[in-house]
């Protein structure tokens, strides 16, 4: 058996993503982000949910990678975030 853990995979899997992701300029990444919430806010239909379930991806892989650094407090929110997301997403594919 292997003494790698899951969440080294996950770190060592995701460097490559997050160097590239910080060689974009700060103002882009907000840009994309914002338009694909409120895309998925004013659309409807599968697109919708596509665009909401990108976003509630990329800030849950955010979380998984914070995970230890934050407390039970910060946990709770951004976890209730991701949900919340996720949840529109679902409703929106649905509607």
């Amino acid at each position: 058996m292997s003494g790698t853990s899951g969440r080294d995979r996950l770190e060592r899997r995701s460097l490559p993503v997050l160097l590239t992701i910080r060689k974009v300029p700060q103002w882009v990444l907000f840009l994309v982000v914002l338009g694909c919430v409120v895309g998925g806010l004013l659309l409807t239909g599968p697109l919708a949910g596509a665009l909401l379930f990108v976003v509630a991806f990329f800030l849950g892989w955010l979380l998984l990678l914070a995970w230890p650094r934050l407390t039970e407090a910060q946990r709770f929110l951004r976890g209730l975030t991701v949900g919340l997301i996720a949840g529109s997403a679902i409703w929106r594919l649905f509607t």
